[in-house]
């Protein structure tokens, strides 16, 4: 009798253990300013555009896919970051919760969701869920594209 007690209650925390909410890191206390998400919010941790790319690409980051030319804060609680094809903007609404607006701008894509994040010491980022994007283990590095209208400018000059 005492070894089927043992084995209910081993298996009774295995199954609350699978059912508890788990995070990706502690919760944030603290004010964070947006340029932090640009350097360390982890794109592998929510559903995005970004998705399909992060199977292929080595890239984990906003500052993966833009330059620091590409991006501009209208205030202290939002960061933009543009292309000649797409924009994505953070926006807290607080210290743990921000906005994560996306938008190619053919059209054929707008987002804009809320997410928690989360600081994850191992790692030294921000995310947002449990769920992960793995890197593949050939991954390749992401180059960022050269926008048309320097390309063009830098044809002309030679």
């Amino acid at each position: 009798m005492k070894l089927f007690s043992l084995i209910a209650l081993v298996v009774s925390l295995v199954i609350f253990s699978s059912c508890s909410v788990k995070r990706p890191g502690v919760e944030v206390d603290t004010e964070i300013w947006p340029y932090e998400l640009y350097n360390k919010f982890n794109l592998r941790t929510v559903n995005s555009r970004y998705s399909n790319g992060l199977r292929y690409y080595c890239a984990s980051y906003p500052k993966d896919y833009f330059r620091p030319d590409q991006l501009y804060m209208p205030n202290t609680d939002k960061i933009i970051m543009e292309n000649n094809e797409t924009l994505l903007s953070f926006e807290f609404i607080t210290n743990s919760q921000i906005v994560m607006e996306e938008e190619e701008k053919d059209g054929s894509y707008k987002s804009r969701m809320l997410h928690t994040i989360y600081y994850n010491e191992e790692f030294d980022d921000y995310r947002a869920s449990t769920r992960y994007t793995k890197k593949h283990e050939k991954c390749v590095p992401y180059v960022i594209p050269e926008d048309v209208n320097s390309t063009a400018k830098e044809t002309t000059k030679k």
